[in-house]
Order: C-alpha cells, then structure tokens, then sequence
C-alpha cells in the first residue's frame, strides 16, 4: 500500500498553480517525479484530450519521459491537472481514465480563482463486475451519462453503501461504479474505482 500523504514543496505548488492559470479555460495538466512520499520536480504536459476545456490527457512524449525516472529510483508519484470552474474532486471522467493506481491524482480547482484549492487522492480499481451481475447493477442503480456512452453513479464516502451484493469496499470510502455502453459486450462489464483522499502538506 503507497502511504497515504503526499509532501509537496512550495515551489512546485506554484508552478501547479502558475500552469493551470497558463492554460485556462482548458484543463492543465501534467507529471510530478518523487520519491517516498515527497515530489521532487514537475513536469508540465501538454493536455491533447480531444476537448482539453472538459478533459485532459498528458501527451505521450511526457508519459514517456516519466517511465524512465524508474531508471534513478524515482516515481511517477504524481498527475496533476486542472478544474477551471468545479471542485478539486474527482469527477467520473477522471475516475475512467485514472490508469496509474500507485500515483497520486492531484487537482487544482479555479472554480474560485482568487483562492485555488489543491487536493489529492488514489483513484484505485477495486473490481470488476460482468455478466449476471453487472446487469443487476445497470438494472437497479441509477447510472447517468457523463460523457457520450460512458454512464457513472457516484456515491460519497458519508453515503449508505446500496444493498447490492458483491460490493468489495467497507462505509466510508467514496467510490464510481462506471460502464462503457459501447464496450462491446452485452451486458457492459461495471467497473468500481475507489476514490481515498491523500493528506497533502505544502511544504514551505
């Protein structure tokens, strides 16, 4: 298990800071090396998600540049990017796309510009559900669409966790249960994504 904080200096808070201002309306994004629990340097990206002011995607240059940091004992400790105008929550489109689980996903939301907030969690996945039983949970929890063909139900960690049977996590964990309808396969398989907020100390 990765610990649960993430020590971030000053400095590279203000480049976060600096490059989502940079790129608003679109959503900056970009790649922290670290090592532990504490980021050394950043790694600005460019963000060539097909809408960059709903979405991002880091550019496959960076993403490549971020594998070979393994090669001096660093990690891709964090990914970064942006919300102009939500919360520094993670949305059901960052939870489909989250596919790096012992990297911590930091958001900066400009929602209030004069006041940007930063937080960070681990966007894990915790199962998968085909067949009889992801029809039974298309069938009984109320999915909305959040971009074309991809449906999310959201539930808060303060939230009842629903009667439905197999659901692998314990009260008090927030989490997605996200299906792709154009998946191919009848019924699309559900995927659950744990969403644990990670203790984030700016370090001065």
């Amino acid at each position: 298990m990765k610990p649960s904080r993430l020590i971030l200096p000053h400095t590279l808070h203000r480049a976060i800071v600096a490059h989502a201002r940079a790129e608003y309306p679109n959503e900056a994004c970009g790649l922290l090396r670290g090592r532990n629990d504490r980021a050394l340097d950043i790694l600005p990206a460019r963000n060539v998600a097909a809408d960059p002011r709903r979405d991002y995607q880091v550019d496959a240059q960076n993403l490549l540049r971020a594998l070979r940091w393994e090669d001096r004992g660093d990690e891709l400790i964090a990914i970064y990017h942006s919300h102009p105008s939500s919360p520094a929550y993670p949305s059901a489109v960052d939870a489909a796309n989250a596919f790096y689980p012992d990297s911590v996903y930091l958001i900066l939301s400009l929602q209030r510009p004069d006041a940007p907030e930063l937080r960070g969690f681990y966007l894990r996945p915790e199962a998968l559900f085909q067949g009889e039983t992801a029809a039974v949970f298309l069938r009984d929890i109320p999915f909305e669409q959040v971009r074309p063909g991809l449906w999310a139900f959201h539930l808060a960690s303060d939230a009842a966790l629903p009667v439905l049977e197999p659901l692998p996590l314990s009260a008090g964990i927030a989490f997605y249960l996200l299906f792709d309808e154009n998946s191919g396969r009848q019924p699309p398989p559900v995927r659950l994504i744990s969403v644990l907020p990670v203790a984030l100390t700016i370090q001065l």
